[in-house]
């Protein structure tokens, strides 16, 4: 073993595609229809609100990353700006997070093999999965990328044939189908039919869905031009955003009246199927496969050098720092994999209820890591108010207020939660993890102040 650092090996195109499928998981493709269900036609403002949200945090990340492109990006800009605290809390917070959503993603693809498989258990299904992705990332950073590249691809390609789909049936195009025109925006109660309360709870649906984001700027950090690579990922954010989940969930609202649960269980099949496509549901299946990959795929970079990152600045084991020739952090991978295994071990002994309500929490936290990423922003414009600023730099948009905005928008989705009887025991959970952490840098801290203090004695 070498400890030879990260490679800088990823090409504008992996960046970007990375950057694309960021952003379009089971979020998208499943939960817009539940949303719409839940809110009405208003789902749409559902997807807008929580859009504006992380496009603004995503363009204060942006703009951290192009002054130092790093591969703990949050937690390392949390640990320069507000204290080594902050970067401890924020990068274990997420490690965590992506822990959990590694381990869920494999639930899902076992699920799935196991429906065009009976024969095939769900938890040998996702254990093989895991396997599998685990080896894609171990071998290096260029394999992830090229098989992070194709998975998104594919969903973008996905995405992109549904959004004409359904423009040929709104203007008229497609035969035995008359055109919707607006009347599913009026009918059936109206554009807001169950009032605000539905549109700010699906806030949070829109915030889970767009977790990932933040991706692009961890892998920028090893790309042939960081900075300029991570500028452009950031700034296609809002692009992505309104272009592939408000224009998608504005289709799905004009074509399919929000009152038909049935098709909005799946509203995606029940549009193609509307279109006269007979393998619709068969053609879902695999595209959540290819969603639940690409997810699991990222994650585990992501989640593997947050490790990485955390140990070079002393808050994990030093181990963890360490790479292989190709420079993937092979230790961390290895503890990745070791603890999605214990995880899955317990689900499938258990029943999984714990690990579910941890599961349905995952939005909650990284609204947690995107309020210190607003701080740190907030600490850095601060911090840096003298310096001339460089003219390569991304500048955020709205400084000051983008970050009050953004800060109070998702303190409300927070107390929304916490207020929901159904979400309220996930919200006590992220709480009670987040205090659990900040406790835990403390202990740490002081532990290593008593062995520094023993040492000197001697």
């Amino acid at each position: 073993m070498q400890d030879s650092g990260l490679k800088q090996s990823l090409k504008q195109r992996h960046i970007t595609m990375i950057a694309l499928g960021g952003v379009i998981g089971a979020g998208l493709f499943v939960g817009s229809g539940s949303l719409i269900a839940l809110a009405g036609p208003a789902a749409i403002l559902s997807y807008v609100i929580g859009g504006l949200i992380v496009t603004l945090v995503m363009f204060m990340l942006g703009e951290m990353a192009s002054r130092n492109p790093d591969a703990g990006s949050f937690s390392t800009y949390a640990n320069t700006y507000l204290g080594d605290w902050a970067g401890f809390t924020v990068g274990w917070l997420y490690w965590l997070k992506s822990m959990v959503t590694i381990t869920l993603e494999a639930v899902l693809l076992g699920a799935i093999l196991n429906d065009f498989m009976p024969w095939l258990p769900i938890w040998v299904g996702a254990f093989i999965m895991l396997v599998t992705l685990i080896a894609s990332n171990a071998y290096s950073v260029r394999s992830f990328a090229e098989v992070e590249y194709w998975l998104a691809a594919l969903k973008v390609i996905t995405i992109l044939i549904f959004m004409l789909l359904g423009a040929s049936i709104l203007l008229g195009w497609q035969e035995n189908i008359p055109a919707p025109g607006l009347v599913n925006l009026t009918e059936h109660g109206g554009f807001m039919p169950n009032g605000l309360s539905p549109v700010m709870a699906g806030v949070l649906v829109a915030i889970f869905s767009l977790g990932g984001s933040e991706i692009a700027a961890v892998a920028a950090g090893e790309s042939e031009n960081p900075r300029r690579n991570v500028i452009r990922a950031i700034k296609s954010v809002i692009v992505r955003v309104m272009l592939f989940y408000v224009g998608s969930v504005s289709i799905l609202v004009l074509c399919l009246p929000w009152v038909d649960k049935a098709n909005l269980a799946s509203p995606y099949v029940a549009l193609f199927t509307l279109a006269g496509f007979k393998g619709a549901a068969v053609a879902m299946k695999l595209v959540l496969f290819v969603s639940f990959m690409s997810v699991m795929n990222s994650f585990m970079f992501s989640n593997s050098r947050m490790l990485f990152s955390l140990s070079q600045r002393g808050h994990a084991p030093a181990l963890f720092a360490r790479t292989n020739a190709k420079g993937v952090p092979i230790n961390a991978l290895a503890l990745a994999f070791s603890v999605c295994v214990s995880i899955l071990t317990v689900h499938f002994l258990s029943g999984g209820d714990l690990f579910l309500t941890l599961a349905r929490s995952t939005g909650a936290f990284i609204i947690f890591v995107w309020i210190f990423i607003i701080f740190a922003h907030l600490a850095m414009r601060w911090q840096t108010r003298h310096e001339v600023v460089d003219a390569s730099y991304f500048r955020a948009w709205g400084f000051p207020v983008s970050n009050a905005v953004a800060f109070l928008a998702l303190v409300a989705v927070l107390a929304t939660q916490a207020l929901e009887p159904a979400t309220r025991l996930q919200s006590w959970l992220v709480l009670a993890t987040l205090v659990v952490i900040v406790a835990a840098y403390f202990l740490v801290r002081r532990r290593r102040g008593e062995e520094v203090r023993g040492m000197v004695r001697e």
